[in-house]
């Protein structure tokens, strides 16, 4: 009998299945409410855009340090227990950095955050692989549709507290204890059945030559989608003069659309192929960045990233898939290149855009993003355009 005939049955990983969604969502649900909460905690204890964007570093350098490690960990103790810890370091640490009274606690706290997260991110993808493998069918989109509905979730009630004027402490708290509930709940139902193949191991891999290409869209596009997320009420505040809480509603925007377009991203894949999607996805987000820096107004805010976030939806699992055949005979050594780059972007992207911003203006720091989606939009048709690529 082959392993094939042996692994277990769809029905057999469901629990493992809802169980590793919970986390998805329990983790974006984290990010969207710290997303709310950088532009009040920014204000809260004056920080320049310098500071801040070395406040973001600190997030990205904890979370660059546990991704390098934690895929040996699972290796050696298994995805789900290591998933289990991972998501509940994270739910713990959530409400930390609100309370911290000054810049260097407060970036110790959120290097701390950056770590929690890096290590939750790796350890539910790699549970998320092992599930996917196991149940024989795709789930990683919806996986990580999970987590945009919690960015989004997130966005929405940060917004609600802030305009109550409760402040971060209650915003982050808010935080913790709803993670901490769905991450709670899903612990005992993470395992997966003990039959068919075992589990893969998942590490840092830096990109060979033949993925460089793919994993230099995920950086851009990535570089692109961390920047929104904690920039967007930035920009808002300073350039429109929205409050606080109707800032959030920007990346509301974003994350609506991203969520949307995450959900129906398998049809639109297969209709029009992987590199027509992301030169289409990457223009429209352009289009989408240049309607916020044109008119910096809330209502136009919510349409323009909006567009952004329709556009960037697929363009980073077409570019994970694509990875995946670039290492033939590997795909998991491929994706897991382009991952690399892609986080790598994600997490870098802020503290980035922060040292532009506090040199030549925080505009000039978005138009950077524009920049950078525009070459994803040019080079796609070259880097995805060959039948081995443009095939999912």
């Amino acid at each position: 009998m082959t392993v094939v005939d042996q692994a277990p049955k769809p029905a057999s990983v469901l629990r493992p299945r809802l169980a590793v969604t919970a986390l998805f969502l329990a983790n974006g649900t984290g990010i969207g409410l710290w997303a709310a909460t950088i532009a009040p905690i920014k204000i809260e204890h004056g920080l320049t855009d310098l500071q801040l964007s070395l406040v973001l570093l600190a997030f990205a350098i904890g979370a660059i340090l546990t991704m390098t490690m934690t895929g040996h960990i699972q290796a050696r103790f298994g995805s789900a227990r290591v998933a289990q810890i991972a998501s509940l370091a994270y739910a713990v640490i959530l409400p930390v950095p609100a309370l911290m009274p000054n810049l260097w606690t407060l970036a110790g706290a959120i290097l701390v955050f950056g770590a929690c997260n890096g290590a939750m991110d790796v350890a539910m993808n790699g549970h998320g692989a092992l599930v996917e493998r196991l149940r024989g069918r795709p789930i990683m989109s919806s996986l990580h549709a999970a987590f945009s509905l919690g960015c989004l979730l997130g966005s929405l009630v940060g917004s609600g507290i802030l305009a109550l004027g409760l402040g971060p402490v209650a915003t982050m708290g808010t935080a913790g204890l709803f993670a901490l509930a769905l991450v709670s709940a899903a612990a005992s139902s993470l395992p997966v059945p003990a039959t068919g193949p075992g589990e893969p191991a998942v590490g840092f891999a830096w990109p060979s030559r033949a993925a460089l290409l793919v994993g230099s869209l995920a950086f851009l596009c990535m570089f692109a989608e961390g920047a929104v997320a904690d920039w967007s009420g930035v920009y808002l505040v300073t350039a429109a003069g929205a409050t606080t809480a109707a800032a959030v509603w920007g990346y509301s925007g974003f994350a609506i659309a991203m969520t949307v377009g995450r959900a129906l991203g398998d049809t639109i894949v297969h209709s029009l192929g992987a590199a027509r999607v992301v030169t289409i996805g990457a223009s429209a987000a352009v289009v989408g960045l240049a309607f916020t820096l044109v008119l910096p107004r809330v209502d136009v805010a919510i349409v323009g990233y909006a567009f952004a976030g329709i556009g960037i939806a697929n363009i980073i699992p077409v570019v994970f898939s694509a990875g995946g055949r670039t290492v033939r005979g590997h795909p998991g050594v491929g994706v897991a290149m382009a991952a690399t780059c892609g986080y790598a972007g994600f997490l870098l992207s802020p503290p980035v855009i922060g040292v532009i911003a506090n040199t030549f203006g925080l505009r000039i720091g978005l138009i950077s993003l524009a920049v950078a989606l525009l070459i994803v939009a040019l080079a796609a048709p070259r880097v995805l355009g060959r039948p081995s690529l443009d095939t999912p």
